[in-house]
């Protein structure tokens, strides 16, 4: 098929001339008027191959057919442009259609959505990413296709996108476990573990399960909080067995903490004591922390307690300390202050002969406080001294 405008041949199927640019008009290849005016022209031209006519009359047929021909001339022209004129009708027509559906196409959200799942199904995530972002831009309200975005997103590496995308759901929809899911894993994939936790703050208390591995509980002290009178041992203890750091001054465990491993001993007398503890799990996620206070104010033993309490003997007299459990009686006679290098008081003492002044102390085996001292004085002479030798008198020794 030719063009009718410039002659260049013509490839089947094509709507305009590649030579001159004109639409092309299809003409069909054969018309039985051609045909009959073909036959005509060969037999006007060429007399001799015409059959062999009776010659009454012949001349008049002839002129009798001319009038014929020019009207079949006329005839042929109308069909040629009617065939024409229907044949461009029903190409642009076509062309009209074509363009109606592809504008339907490109205004369908259906469409991209459908024409995006095959090509992810197919394995061409560029092109499916290029269909959900058209879907997308037709309606932006549509969290499936954001979600179905951000998973072919994080598919083809650029999960910055994806995680812009999840964040927009979770906003709109705070019950979407979809869209928490991925976040939690973009999150711990980063080692983000203090946006996850904020996650966990903002999303509705039916997600919560997939927080788990990152809701660490707090420890727990085994003293209660309060004062003591004497040393304590302070246990920490972590329910999932988790690795507890501790401070003993009050300063942030997670910061400045020792790693917990045996009891702490409270033993330092008129100390406060303020403990901050927390756990820390594997994925090196931190409870909350801890705090304790406990002060440590030892009582000093009371003033011993001393039977007879003193007096003037003439008989040989045994004393005896009151020694209450946890402290040593030291004791000395010539009016000194005991200490832990004098006697130590175990069983009854004799009062030794003459005028003695008894000092007694206890001392806490734990503390070391000591309690006041205790001065008894003891006369004790014996009464089996010449009765007419009077003693000399000794100067009393005030307590």
């Amino acid at each position: 098929m030719k063009c009718i405008y410039c002659g260049e041949e013509l490839r089947e199927g094509i709507l305009y001339c590649p030579k001159c640019g004109n639409k092309v008009q299809i003409v069909p290849d054969y018309s039985i008027y051609e045909d009959d005016y073909l036959k005509q022209v060969l037999t006007e031209e060429n007399p001799q191959s015409a059959p062999v006519q009776p010659d009454t009359g012949a001349e008049i047929k002839s002129e009798a057919k001319q009038p014929d021909t020019k009207k079949n001339k006329k005839m042929q022209r109308k069909i040629i442009l009617a065939v024409a004129g229907v044949i461009f009708v029903l190409v642009f027509s076509l062309v009209i259609l074509g363009a109606a559906i592809r504008s339907n196409h490109s205004n369908s959200v259906d469409y991209q959505i459908s024409q995006a799942e095959k090509a992810a199904k197919a394995g061409n995530y560029e092109k499916a990413v290029s269909y959900y972002e058209n879907a997308l831009t037709l309606d932006k309200n549509n969290m499936s296709v954001r979600l179905a975005l951000a998973e072919l997103y994080e598919k083809t590496g650029d999960e910055d996108a994806a995680l812009v995308l999840y964040q927009e759901v979770m906003r709109a929809d705070k019950k979407n476990r979809r869209a928490c899911e991925h976040l939690i894993a973009i999150y711990d994939k980063t080692d983000n573990i203090s946006a996850i936790l904020s996650l966990s703050q903002a999303v509705d208390a039916g997600l919560k399960d997939l927080f788990s591995d990152y809701q660490v509980t707090a420890p727990q002290f085994s003293l209660k909080e309060g004062t003591f009178t004497e040393a304590q041992i302070l246990q920490i203890l972590s329910i999932d067995r988790d690795e507890i750091y501790y401070t003993m001054d009050g300063t942030d465990p997670e910061v400045n903490g020792i790693l917990y491993s045996q009891p702490i001993k409270l033993e330092e007398n008129n100390r406060q004591y303020e403990i901050k503890a927390v756990c820390k799990n594997n994925k090196g996620v931190y409870s909350d922390t801890i705090t304790g206070k406990y002060k440590i104010s030892f009582s000093a033993p009371d003033i011993p307690i001393v039977t007879p309490d003193g007096g003037d003997f003439g008989v040989e007299t045994t004393v005896t300390i009151t020694v209450p459990e946890g402290c040593y009686a030291y004791y000395t006679w010539d009016g000194s202050t005991p200490n832990r290098g004098s006697s130590r008081y175990t069983s009854p003492i004799t009062v030794p002969e003459g005028n003695n002044i008894l000092s007694v102390v206890l001392i806490d085996s734990k503390t070391n406080l000591s309690s006041d001292v205790y001065k008894g004085n003891f006369v004790y002479y014996s009464e089996d001294l010449d009765s007419n030798e009077e003693p000399e008198e000794e100067e009393t020794i005030e307590e």
